[in-house]
């Protein structure tokens, strides 16, 4: 039992679910500014997921949805506002008129790039002060954590999609 007088978390290291958190929200934030600096101040790192999940050709709802492991209405509200924005554009598939296909426009290539851009400027500087290895057994821990590359804490097998 913890005494009640003390707080083990004081004197102790930071938790690592505290460090893994901020380190997301200086990515996140690094991103968002990226972004507003190339002319996208409509776009945020929580548009990321939908874009990084659109294939070239287009992709429906339904596999966004599941690429992005949020639910169809999440991601439909994602395609709304960036659809009004000229991000890309939902149509029906012309091979099944049931089916919405989303497609990058022209100015969603140009947004994706730039947030590339500001992704691969990251991943520069971390390589930098950690090296190249140490990144890629970093990589591979967060993979595990988030439950994207291998069997998640139950043992079950999570698909998902690496960003590199």
């Amino acid at each position: 039992m913890v005494n009640p007088l003390t707080n083990p978390f004081v004197d102790g290291p930071v938790p690592l679910g505290t460090l893994v958190t901020t380190a997301g929200r200086r990515i996140t934030s690094q991103l968002d500014e990226g972004l507003r600096a190339a002319g996208f101040p409509d776009v945020r790192a929580a548009h990321a997921p939908l874009f990084m999940a659109v294939d070239a050709d287009g992709t429906n709802v339904t596999t966004l949805a599941s690429r992005t492991r949020m639910t169809k209405q999440a991601v439909g509200e994602l395609i709304r506002y960036l659809d009004d924005r000229g991000y890309l554009r939902a149509a029906a598939d012309p091979r099944d008129k049931r089916v919405r296909l989303v497609r990058l426009t022209e100015r969603g290539w140009a947004a994706l790039e730039a947030g590339q851009r500001v992704v691969a400027d990251f991943d520069t500087w971390l390589a930098g002060e950690l090296g190249a290895d140490e990144v890629t057994r970093l990589r591979a821990a967060l993979e595990l954590i988030a439950g994207t590359g291998a069997a998640g804490p139950a043992g079950d097998q999570v698909s998902g999609r690496s960003a590199h």
